[in-house]
């Protein structure tokens, strides 16, 4: 827990107690934590590892609202340990992940007693909310091309292990319509296309490719 930045800042009494009921864990890679509508009774804290948190429609398309980081604690379970109420959202590992598992009513004990720990989730749950803010400009007002290729230019390898479906969860689009976007991608030279893996060769100007699609 010494790694989490409001630890030190707490009351000696409340960090023994937050470190006599932690449970290290270690998850593989592609475990679910929590699927939407579960209601969470321990909270994660990450030390190691990625967490892609999405929101899933009935129709079952998904889209991805954001990745946990190490030394975060996730918002939608946060709130769902917190409330009592149903998760709404899915959190799975993107790698394997080690961390601590707190009970919520020892997190919600220690929410109440101290600024600092106050401090730590509200300033996450800012960070979340400029997060969604962004999301949700970027649907509304960028077209799924350009999206697409800021996409590839935030990954940080150049080739990408995922499937045209995992793209269409991160989008928020169906899989038929990113397949179509990687083809015409492909067929002007910014990616080049393998089973399950994809390289980003380099931006065209975005302008030209808003000619393919109207979506």
């Amino acid at each position: 827990m010494k790694r989490f930045s409001f630890f030190e800042k707490l009351s000696r009494a409340n960090q023994e107690l937050l470190q006599s009921h932690s449970t290290r864990v270690r998850i593989p890679k592609g475990t679910i934590l929590f699927e939407q509508g579960d209601q969470c009774k321990e909270i994660l804290f990450l030390i190691e590892g990625s967490i892609r948190v999405y929101r899933r429609h009935e129709s079952g398309q998904e889209i991805t609202l954001y990745y946990l980081k190490p030394l975060e604690q996730c918002n939608v379970n946060t709130n769902s340990a917190f409330s009592g109420l149903p998760a709404v959202g899915t959190a799975v590992s993107e790698s394997e992940l080690a961390g601590l598992m707190i009970p919520a009513h020892i997190c919600h004990q220690i929410y109440i007693q101290e600024q600092a720990y106050q401090n730590y989730v509200f300033s996450l749950f800012t960070e979340r909310l400029e997060g969604l803010v962004a999301l949700v400009e970027d649907v509304r007002f960028k077209r799924l091309d350009e999206r697409l290729l800021e996409w590839f230019q935030k990954s940080k390898e150049k080739t990408i292990t995922v499937t045209h479906e995992q793209l269409a969860s991160h989008l928020g689009t169906s899989r038929e319509v990113i397949s179509r976007l990687l083809k015409t991608f492909e067929k002007e030279g910014i990616v080049a296309l393998s089973r399950g893996k994809i390289t980003y060769l380099h931006e065209k100007e975005k302008s030209g490719l808003l000619k393919w699609f109207s979506f």
